[in-house]
């Protein structure tokens, strides 16, 4: 006896959490590369860079352009950084990079 055949809103929502999960990998990916978490921070010469180095980052998704929607200053330990937060004009998606001022945290 055979299975029976799929309908298609089934195969779309199985399409869909496929779709899901290899965002989630790629997501995961990101945090890895430079900028990505606090500890892998790119260094900077100064705040005002922060803004033009952001814009330059695609989405990790799709790469689509990204929007900045803000630059704050934070502290980690006794290390400054600037965290830029960043949304997919596409996708949506929001991603977040983070630079320090003078020489990046050693890894």
């Amino acid at each position: 006896m055979s299975k029976a055949k799929k309908r298609p809103r089934a195969v779309a929502r199985q399409g869909e959490r496929t779709l899901e999960k290899l965002g989630q990998k790629l997501d995961r990916l990101v945090l890895e590369t430079p900028g990505g978490s606090p500890q892998k921070a790119i260094a900077v010469s100064s705040a005002s860079v922060v803004e033009v180095k952001a814009r330059t980052f695609r989405c990790g998704r799709c790469e689509g352009e990204l929007l900045l929607l803000s630059h704050e200053a934070e502290f980690v330990g006794t290390v400054q950084l600037r965290r830029a937060d960043l949304q997919c004009r596409a996708c949506l998606v929001r991603r977040r990079v983070w630079f320090a001022l003078g020489p990046g945290p050693s890894n």
